[in-house]
């Protein structure tokens, strides 16, 4: 944990976690004084010294420290945890902000530091990394994400997740999600929910992804540039300039990464700048502005059938190349948010925002383009209140979202737009209603009680009709749904815990399942519904040298919507009557060495199993009996293992393993993909710090052995098209220069 000390004419601090989020209540004790200050939800601490003093540092979950502060400067420091163990990471969650051990579900974090250890280009290995996800990277840039098997809906880009950037939604109202818009640098936490979060989030049964983008401690008063090159022609750079003080923060990043890709007609090019600025005008209450410009480019090589594969795992799709099959899409984002606290123990958020976004994909069966302007925002009021006696805590909220689309989509001529096919105006509406209330009725158990109201309404006018000569105007209002959630913790002992939830979810289609490529509206088609029982188990081990993570689930789907190609080889959807996804996921975090005194200063391990049984109950379709089949793109069994291990000189070493099962790609269970064992290795070396400067080598090889593989596999695909080759060995290796100022 970092804490960076800053004034001009106060001395102050902030506490930052592990995870890069602010640590509140941490006590601040002035020694030979009676000043004792309490971090506030910034992890921010005012000192009122007027000369260099002694001050004692103690919060529960990490070592108690003493050092002296000089008045009217400020400095960086190293906080150490008491454990690493997963019991006292404290995250977000059901918008509790509580240690782990406190709160029900499966809920996972990714600091600053864990997508470090990673390639830096992209986050596929780093989101891999946590059981019951499976981050897919189909081509460069064309990522799709699957949570619990959310993936068999998607055959591109990402639905049924919702996600957050800076705590607004990042998934639009339509429910497609454009991750790849983000580089890495846009990014320093993750937090991830499996499983309907419904009750606080909305539409979604796959889980929530809240992304952070800048935590000013870590980048402390700094200018950092970095540079990588790689394999495929890799090329990426970029530059992060904060500045940061007791009454604001200022961060700009910019970014370039490009790629010739692994395969032909497999080129990308993403370029972005971001701004983030910080006020505090008092120690209640933070100002945030977030601006985000992002120019992507990238070429769509297309899956290949078994023989295409075995002939040259390399070339793209016959007719990609001669119909430039492509994405272009240009993208601003705009938000303004404030946090306060006010009165006794009430707390506030808000944000408002808007985007607009212009999308351009040539394809071999058509050509799209597409115009779109959101606004939104997303409030939350909570307060901590003694209920009978009890301690206890409610938070109540809304978010809305407003989205004006025009898609026209053309023929495809050598890649040129030709006559026009349709055109649709299109206005999305959805909102959110929550609450939750919290209690602890008797020491150390805790209960949660969540519900909202989701409303969601497409209203489509179609203004050109050249397939049908039919222009008509269609409404697609969703039937109001509330979705409840119920949730037990206990802790047995400070390194034992146990955990139940149940809550209902649901995901009504996306706009791209009711506006089909072909031209056709997909007026019947109901959102899926589902109930999710889960039981959490969480623990230490071996004097807390070993932590542990479990949950077991099962999800009743109804109405689960999947993905099929007609004889034109075009993606339609249908519902698909009921599924039932069974599963286990566990997690195993070792720490075996931690000495600085010695060459191998630390050695930690992370182990994780996904077990996932998932098929169709009930699914019959044009006379063909799909039931008690596999759900398509998920792996029954995943492993993943990494080892971590740091030396003296700064040198840094992470070597991974991944393991994943035959996939079955289609309903009928007729093709599999093969299972593979993955292997990836990466290096940083922090050369000795000298006054103000900092500079960092890092690189890596990914699939050491050179593993023939599918990263993205299509699904049901027309034409035995199922196949997406990932990339063969290949290499990186790039720099970073810190200049503190």
């Amino acid at each position: 944990m970092s804490i960076a000390l800053y004034a001009k004419s106060q001395t102050g601090l902030i506490l930052l976690g592990s995870n890069s989020e602010p640590v509140e209540g941490a006590l601040v004790h002035v020694l030979g004084t009676d000043q004792v200050k309490v971090s506030d939800q910034r992890g921010m601490v005012i000192l009122e010294i007027s000369e260099n003093s002694k001050v004692n540092i103690t919060h529960v979950g990490f070592k108690t420290l003493e050092i002296e502060v000089v008045a009217d400067s400020w400095e960086t420091l190293t906080l150490t945890p008491n454990t690493t163990d997963l019991q006292s990471v404290e995250v977000e969650g059901f918008l509790e902000n509580r240690d782990l051990s406190e709160q029900a579900g499966a809920i996972s974090t990714l600091g600053l530091r864990d997508l470090q250890r990673f390639d830096r280009s992209s986050l596929v290995q780093a989101i891999n990394s946590v059981p019951g996800i499976r981050f897919e990277e189909r081509a460069g840039a064309s990522y799709r994400i699957s949570i619990r098997g959310s993936s068999v809906r998607s055959p591109f880009g990402v639905r049924n997740v919702k996600v957050y950037w800076n705590d607004i939604p990042f998934t639009e109202p339509g429910g497609n999600t454009f991750i790849n818009l983000l580089d890495l640098n846009n990014i320093s936490g993750i937090e991830i929910i499996k499983g309907p979060a419904s009750s606080i989030y909305g539409a979604g049964t796959g889980g929530v992804i809240k992304l952070r983008s800048t935590v000013p401690g870590d980048l402390n008063n700094s200018i950092q540039a970095s540079a990588a090159v790689g394999s495929y022609g890799l090329l990426k750079s970029g530059m992060i300039f904060n500045q940061l003080s007791s009454k604001n923060s200022l961060t700009v990043k910019a970014n370039i990464q490009k790629s010739d890709g692994y395969r032909d007609h497999n080129a990308m090019d993403r370029r972005n700048l971001e701004m983030d600025a910080l006020f505090f005008p008092n120690s209640k209450q933070t100002l945030s502005i977030s601006m985000l410009y992002s120019n992507l480019f990238y070429e769509i090589p297309g899956a290949l059938n078994p023989l295409q594969r075995s002939e040259n795992r390399r070339q793209s799709r016959p007719g990609s190349i001669e119909k430039n099959a492509s994405i272009d899409n240009q993208y601003w984002l705009m938000k303004i948010g404030q946090e306060l606290e006010w009165g006794k123990g009430w707390k506030g958020k808000v944000s408002i925002f808007g985007s607009k976004m212009d999308f351009e994909n040539p394809f071999i069966l058509d050509y799209k383009q597409d115009e779109q302007d959101i606004f939104g925002g997303r409030m939350e009021v909570s307060r901590s209140v003694i209920f009978a006696g009890k301690p206890a805590s409610f938070v109540v909220g809304g978010e809305f979202q407003k989205s004006s689309f025009l898609g026209k989509n053309f023929g495809n001529v050598m890649g040129q737009a030709d006559t026009i096919n349709f055109e649709d105006d299109i206005t999305s509406k959805q909102s959110i209603v929550f609450g939750s209330f919290r209690i602890e009725p008797i020491k150390d158990l805790f209960v949660t009680a969540g519900l909202s109201q989701n409303a969601l309404n497409y209203d489509i006018n179609r203004l050109v009709d050249k397939v049908n000569n039919n222009p008509t105007q269609f409404n697609k209002k969703f039937e109001t749904v509330w979705s409840p959630r119920l949730a037990i913790s206990k802790k047995i002992n400070p390194d034992l815990s146990v955990h139940f939830s149940v809550s209902q979810g649901f995901s009504p289609p996306t706009t791209t399942e009711v506006r089909t490529n072909e031209g056709s509206i997909n007026r019947d088609i109901e959102p899926e519904k589902g109930t999710n029982y889960e039981w959490n188990v969480r623990g230490n081990l071996l004097d807390t040298r070993l932590s542990f993570d479990m949950a077991i689930f099962r999800f009743d789907l109804k109405e689960s919507i999947s993905s099929y190609t007609n004889n034109d080889g075009v993606v339609l959807f249908r519902n698909a009557g009921k599924n039932i996804q069974q599963g286990l996921e566990f997690q195993l975090l070792g720490q075996w060495v931690k000495n600085a005194e010695q060459p191998l200063q630390n050695l930690s391990t992370s182990l994780s199993y996904t077990f996932h049984a998932f098929e169709y109950k009930n699914y019959i379709n044009d006379g063909d009996d799909f039931s008690g089949n596999a759900l398509p793109g998920t792996a029954q069994n995943v492993v993943n293992m990494q080892v971590n291990a740091s030396f003296i000189y700064n040198l840094n070493v992470n070597l991974s393993y991944h393991y994943s099962d035959a996939i079955p790609l289609n309903d009928s269970n007729t093709v599999y993909s093969r299972p593979y064992n993955l292997w990836n290795m990466n290096y940083s070396y922090k050369i000795p710090k000298k006054k103000k400067t900092q500079w960092e080598v890092f690189g890596g090889v990914n699939n050491i052995f050179d593993v023939d593989y599918s990263l993205g596999n299509d699904l049901n695909a027309f034409g035995n098209r199922y196949f997406q080759p990932a990339p063969e060995r290949n290499y990186f290796i790039g720099a970073k220069l810190i200049l503190s100022h």
